[in-house]
């Protein structure tokens, strides 16, 4: 190879990086569009406030590739139906949710939680398009790697067609 083909070569690297890209933002949108949407609850959940803020994991969460998508509504369990504010905890898309530190321990401090959720379904279009969007990630962080390679490859080809021209006499 010769420092000329690089051009090519990084040019390559860059629209494959692209479409790539592309097409892992598009699949995982097509994902969430087909997904059957689910309707969870989960009850009985301490949730006594220390510092730092405690956190709850979702039963559900454990489902094939769980995704959470909301928390609808979360409600002492104590007989009041006390709903608590959004801005008394925060949640991951793992089904994590953290409670804040300003959120007071009642007497019963068991919570109802509703939540909207997605996961793959045995056999179904969105364990197919998720399958294929894992595949894709693995591919992609192999393109480091060919990079390193290629750069390899060209410094090398750079030095023995130096070492390989001879002197003239």
């Amino acid at each position: 190879m010769e420092l000329n083909d690089l051009y090519p070569a990084v040019l390559t690297i860059v629209l494959i990086g692209l479409v790539l890209g592309i097409g892992l933002y598009v699949m995982s949108e097509v994902r969430e569009e087909i997904a059957t949407e689910y309707t969870g609850s989960d009850t009985a959940v301490n949730i006594t406030a220390t510092s730092p803020a405690n956190t709850t994991t979702l039963t559900d969460s454990t489902s094939d590739d769980y995704y959470l998508k909301s928390i609808d509504s979360v409600v002492y369990e104590n007989g009041s139906s006390t709903t608590i504010p959004s801005s008394n905890y925060s949640f991951t898309s793992t089904g994590i949710i953290t409670w804040a530190d300003e959120l007071v321990a009642v007497t019963d401090n068991r919570v109802n939680i509703t939540t909207t959720y997605i996961y793959d379904v045995a056999n179904s279009p969105e364990e197919a398009v998720n399958d294929s969007l894992e595949g894709l990630d693995d591919f992609a962080s192999w393109i480091a790697v060919i990079v390193v390679v290629l750069a390899a490859a060209i410094v090398l080809g750079i030095v023995l067609r130096s070492f390989g021209q001879g002197r003239a006499a």
